[in-house]
């Protein structure tokens, strides 16, 4: 039969264990901050398309109330 580990043996396993914990916590922090990291470029980037959607939203409007009320005033115009 095999015989239990001894005090030595089953430090240097916790060791061991506590080694790679240490790595996968790295990892996993590493991976949140490129995660971070691409969210605020997602968000950068979606706040200067939301920000140039608008510009020229607010254009097509003046340019449509511009028409309109070149329309309205050739219409309503005395001949």
């Amino acid at each position: 039969m095999d015989k239990p580990p001894d005090n030595h043996e089953l430090a240097r396993q916790v060791a061991v264990l506590e080694e790679r914990m240490n790595t996968h916590r790295a990892e996993y922090r590493t991976d949140i901050a490129r995660l971070a990291e691409d969210m605020a470029k997602r968000d950068a980037a979606r706040y200067k398309s939301d920000t140039n959607a608008r510009w020229w939203q607010t254009a097509i409007l003046i340019a449509a109330l511009g028409i309109g009320l070149t329309v309205y005033g050739f219409v309503t115009a005395p001949h």
